[in-house]
């Protein structure tokens, strides 16, 4: 069956037998093309990967026809005749098994087939390798029309499809030819004999370090393109799957909530996708090994979360896996990405998160020497909105950016800023004091602004709100469901006295919406707090901006146009 550029192949597999090759022989895909299998599981091959499967299956065929008239004399030849209806993986084993081992015999010497089949180059590719090139691609059962790719991230074209109404993200490895993917796996197999000839211990074990270790050897023996030696590097650590999703700079979180699933992805242009990415548990099981050596912590059975933060010269990601026995039906993967071309004002209005009166009166602030407090629920985009108030700051100034666990905040040192980024994990006891103590000696290290990532904990409260009374200017982060819950926590959950929260400045509201089954995140309140003299309960907010749910939009107020005016 012909559709566009796909073929569609039902009731059928890439394994089929030869007696099903023939039947589909006069269908086969053609350059560029690729090539759907729908059977038990729905499978997707690029045509030259079929091209391959074609090459193999001809020369079997061709192997049939000598070893038949062999048949009365060679036990080889009678067992692989015997065997043509089997799939054609089975019967490329038994022909190789012959080749290697039947031509030792008399009777096969005298037989002379297996010198002639030992001439049939694809039979003679090994195992391992045609494996590697030809596997196929596991999709959703329901794909059956592509179209063209809505974007490409070398080696791989993205395709945006539709499925009962969801957008399905998937990636599909076009740019690479079979030779090309051969030539990986040997390269690879290179790496490794040298590294168990050369290298001694201690091994890096944090995979941007072993990655660029590889990469170094890797060049030692050849030089490829940029994606394919990519695809090579990660192939060799077991994360070849989940690559087109840590490259994808379009790709801001993915998750897979257990083995054996399709991952879903939170899209930067698409919003919630699900995807074409098939996870397994030895893909987890790598990606739970490089966590647990990048945050020097083992995931065992007393502690089966782990949360690190993966850095290589490819992408820069949080990961957070919950392993059994707590998530009893096999771990669970939350991936956060942090874009290296972070989102700016200018993104964030085209995509309708803010609209352009607002970030002027944020700016107006920030220039003004107004602090932020930005709240909302967990992936609302929270933290993508600071980071863009952040790029906004004058050069001259001298920032300071605390964080916890993970770096999410990017170094602006390229764009001549001067920053100065510092790492203060959570936790209790030793972790939790020395965080205390970082966070007290900003006093004395003189900052014109302050980013600190997420405030958590009381004692952040503390600290934030000393900050704030020194005059330091600051931009943060919180959990909270409206500006007045956010009060009330800091009020009677953290102990901060009525008087401190007059030193907030701007508080900016955001939320996720679920728009036809993809999440979008939008600005929906900027407000300040109203300052009485003395305050005798907690302070009201004053709105300037909200959200008006008949135009789906954020409004002005009259409060924010008498401040227009007066000014």
């Amino acid at each position: 069956m012909r559709e566009g550029s796909l073929r569609i192949y039902r009731n059928l597999d890439p394994w089929m037998s030869l007696s099903e090759f023939e039947q589909v022989h006069e269908d086969l895909p053609g350059p560029g093309a690729l090539c759907l299998f729908l059977g038990k599981r729905s499978l997707l091959l690029t045509g030259d990967q079929f091209q391959m499967i074609k090459r193999v299956c001809q020369d079997l065929m061709l192997s049939i026809g000598i070893l038949s008239t062999k048949a009365k004399g060679c036990a080889f030849a009678r067992e692989v005749c015997s065997s043509r209806n089997s799939e054609w993986p089975v019967l490329l084993s038994k022909v190789r098994l012959g080749i290697h081992i039947h031509k030792k015999g008399i009777r096969c010497r005298l037989c002379g087939a297996c010198g002639e089949l030992a001439g049939l180059r694809s039979l003679m590719i090994p195992r391992g390798e045609l494996r590697f090139a030809i596997r196929p691609q596991v999709v959703p059962s329901g794909l059956i029309s592509f179209g063209p790719p809505a974007y490409s991230i070398p080696p791989y074209s993205v395709y945006m499809l539709r499925r009962s109404g969801r957008l399905v993200y998937v990636p599909v490895l076009c740019s690479l030819s079979v030779e090309e993917r051969i030539e990986s796996f040997r390269l690879m197999r290179k790496v490794r004999v040298h590294e168990e000839m050369r290298l001694k211990p201690p091994f890096s074990i944090e995979l941007g370090k072993v990655i660029e270790e590889r990469r170094a050897i890797l060049r030692e023996f050849s030089r490829m393109s940029v994606p394919a030696e990519n695809f090579a590097l990660y192939s060799s650590v077991g994360l070849e799957n989940l690559l087109p999703l840590l490259i994808d700079d379009n790709v801001g979180e993915f998750y897979a909530d257990s083995p054996m699933t399709f991952a879903y992805i939170d899209h930067r242009e698409f919003g919630r996708c699900e995807s074409a990415v098939w996870v397994t548990p030895e893909v987890i099981d790598r990606l739970l090994a490089f966590s647990a050596a990048s945050s020097g912590r083992a995931s065992d059975y007393m502690n089966p979360s782990i949360k690190a933060s993966i850095k290589t010269s490819e992408f820069h990601a949080r990961v957070s896996i919950d392993a059994p026995p707590l998530s009893f039906e096999g771990a669970s993967v939350d991936v956060r990405k942090f874009f290296r071309n972070p989102t700016d004002f200018k993104m964030l209005v085209k995509n309708k998160t803010i609209p352009p009166e607002a970030v002027s009166y944020l700016l107006m602030k920030l220039r003004a020497g107004s602090s932020f407090s930005i709240y909302g629920e967990s992936g609302s985009g929270k933290t993508t909105l600071a980071i863009a108030l952040d790029l906004e700051t004058p050069q001259h100034w001298r920032k300071y950016s605390v964080e916890s666990d993970i770096a999410e905040n990017i170094t602006q040192r390229h764009l001549g800023k001067h920053q100065v980024r510092l790492l203060a994990a959570t936790g209790s006891g030793e972790a939790a004091e020395r965080r205390r103590s970082v966070l007290d000696s900003l006093l004395h290290k003189s900052p014109d602004y302050v980013f600190f990532g997420e405030v958590l904990s009381e004692s952040d409260s503390r600290a934030l709100f000393q900050i704030l009374a020194s005059g330091i200017r600051c931009i943060h982060t919180v959990h909270a469901p409206s500006g007045e819950g956010l009060l009330r926590r800091f009020a009677y959950q953290h102990h901060i006295p009525l008087i401190s929260l007059s030193d907030l400045g701007v508080l900016v509201q955001m939320r996720r919406f679920d728009i036809e089954g993809n999440f979008a995140r939008r600005v929906v309140r900027i407000s300040e707090v109203v300052h009485d003299e003395p305050p005798v309960e907690i302070p009201p907010l004053r709105d300037l901006f909200l959200w008006d749910a008949a135009s789906g939009q954020l409004e002005p107020t009259p409060a924010y146009r008498k401040i227009s005016i007066a000014a």
